[in-house]
């Protein structure tokens, strides 16, 4: 249990100890060495990670502590290959947000842990706007405007037809014939506007984002679970939620069948006060159980070696 001090002076605490000091709090209530992720997922974040892991014991368990918008699934992949390569255990800890690349990221790891406000969110990658400006949209969008084209253009045809049938003595094979000059009239300008190598391009960019799923969960935390499951949930991710920020809860986590599990309120507290103190960071911090962790005495040269920061 915590210190009753602790629980009820949460700002005290906040000035009491250093970020270290948390950080060996948390590795002690995880019994883990912690990775503290606060930001975006890129080059500059993988390689930060990458001398990180260098610094991990072969077998070592670990906490990440991840707060993140997402940013490139490729640089989350390999991550996750530096971490595992090092760590047979490894646990997420999301009381906030996990989104896109970060959602990738958690599906490698053995167990989710959500805060009552953690979210993740769906796989669908962004790619830059086709009219060459720099705002990003899902690659789903490009889909999604072709389904509904569809539906348009039936529902077009279809009240062609109607409009025929009560209007003039035919049979239904005639009345579309009828309707065809018509619907073509109304549907060929409409198709023209879709872009057959913006199709392509973004589905193959839907498509690499469910290998990339499907090859993360069976090669670890998933690998109990048939083909056919895993990719139930690599299709969901990637192609079934309509906005590329739709938050997934922890119900929703748990239903589509991730490992998600509760974060206990003693490590979401001291979560959150690390989010906090690191904002924009990445700090590493291996358990070391024998130091006082509300101890600020150490300078941060003599921090260097036990923790790495990455400015956003």
């Amino acid at each position: 249990m915590m210190d009753e001090k602790m629980v009820a002076d949460e700002n005290g605490l906040i000035e009491s100890a250093s970020l270290t000091g948390y950080m060996l709090i948390l590795g002690d209530l995880r019994e883990r060495s912690v990775l503290c992720v606060n930001r975006a997922m890129d080059q500059a974040c993988l390689e930060k990670v990458w001398e990180i892991a260098d610094k991990l014991d072969a077998s070592e368990s670990l906490t990440v502590l991840l707060n993140s918008p997402g940013g490139d699934i490729e640089s989350a992949y390999r991550m996750l290959l530096a971490l595992r390569g090092k760590s047979d255990k490894i646990e997420v800890l999301v009381p906030g947000w996990a989104k896109s690349a970060a959602t990738f990221f958690c599906l490698g790891a053995d167990s989710i842990h959500m805060g009552r406000y953690g979210e993740l969110g769906p796989l669908d990658p962004q790619i830059l706007d086709r009219s060459g400006s720099a705002i990003r949209v899902s690659s789903l969008e490009t889909f999604n405007s072709l389904e509904r084209l569809l539906d348009y253009s039936m529902e077009s045809l279809d009240a062609i037809v109607q409009t025929l049938l009560s209007s003039a003595p035919m049979d239904i094979p005639q009345a579309i014939e009828q309707a065809q000059p018509l619907f073509a009239a109304i549907a060929s300008p409409l198709y023209s506007q879709v872009d057959p190598h913006e199709l392509g391009r973004s589905g193959s960019y839907l498509a690499i984002s469910e290998d990339y799923a499907m090859r993360v969960m069976k090669r670890w935390a998933y690998a109990d679970r048939p083909d056919d499951v895993l990719r139930r949930i690599a299709r969901r991710l990637v192609w079934e939620y309509p906005t590329h920020s739709f938050v997934i809860d922890f119900a929703e986590a748990e239903e589509i069948g991730l490992r998600a599990e509760r974060l206990d309120d003693e490590s979401d507290i001291f979560c959150k006060i690390i989010l906090s103190m690191s904002e924009g960071a990445i700090e590493f911090q291996k358990r070391s159980p024998t130091e006082d962790p509300t101890a600020d005495s150490k300078t941060e040269n003599e921090n260097d070696d036990s923790a790495c920061d990455i400015a956003s």
